[in-house]
């Protein structure tokens, strides 16, 4: 996935940016975003009139503060992409989650799974001084829509005032899904560029893996409901879907 190329067919070029493996993520598994982004790396995904065709080139970034946002940066440099979208993965989602907003401040400490002593924590304004609630540049509106359409499960994200310290808060959160979401929004304005984020939901596996675990210290758990989750097939789909309302819009 190191390696770009573009076969004759594909007019524009799609980075698509999935997630490596954090602590919201089974141990011993891998993040969804990044299979995602692996499946369709190289993958020609087209417009709903077919009209607009695209090269997709994927790319896993870490969930890193001081890296994640600098490996898309320096490929959108490398590639000059039609379009950007960043994925991560919120298991409370239950659907596809295409998400409008970022929200200017970050919380936690970061994964980095091969190197623990590189982790880092953050708690304050992604960019002091900055807005506190920025936009990206996708339709999301219609890529929701589209998804719906096509028969996958997705709802649009939101933002709303909170007794936060950001005063602020959108269902991308505070962690680096949110930081992808700000960065992302502040450079496509300052670009021109067209890119934002997108949170997908959990695998069933993945869902029922950890509700065994909780199972076994609550024994409660075992008549509780379970959020939806989606399979990774289907989130490939629902992507190359989303991507297509992203062409169309072009």
């Amino acid at each position: 996935m190191a390696a770009f190329s573009f076969p004759a067919e594909a007019e524009k070029t799609v980075l698509l940016a999935g997630y490596g493996w954090f602590s919201g993520i089974p141990e011993g598994e891998t993040n969804s975003t990044e299979l995602i982004a692996r499946a369709l790396d190289g993958q020609i995904v087209r417009s709903q009139d077919r009209r607009v065709t695209a090269r997709v080139c994927g790319l896993v970034v870490p969930v890193m503060w001081d890296r994640a946002f600098a490996h898309v940066e320096r490929a959108v440099k490398e590639l000059n992409p039609d379009i950007v979208l960043a994925l991560g993965t919120d298991a409370g989602a239950g659907a596809m989650r295409p998400e409008p907003f970022g929200v200017n401040w970050c919380e936690g400490t970061d994964a980095a799974p091969e190197n623990p002593a590189l982790q880092s924590a953050r708690s304050g304004p992604i960019v002091p001084g900055g807005p506190a609630v920025l936009r990206g540049t996708l339709p999301y509106e219609e890529m929701t829509l589209a998804m719906l359409r096509a028969g996958y499960p997705a709802y649009m994200g939101s933002v709303e005032d909170a007794q936060t310290p950001a005063g602020k808060q959108s269902t991308t959160g505070y962690y680096l899904c949110n930081f992808m979401a700000y960065r992302l929004a502040q450079y496509a304005a300052e670009h021109s560029l067209r890119a934002g984020f997108m949170h997908v939901p959990t695998q069933p596996a993945y869902a029922a893996g950890r509700r065994l675990a909780r199972i076994a210290g609550e024994p409660e758990a075992l008549s509780q409901p379970l959020r939806p989750s989606m399979t990774l097939a289907m989130m490939i789909e629902a992507t190359q879907t989303a991507l297509g309302a992203c062409l169309g819009a072009l």
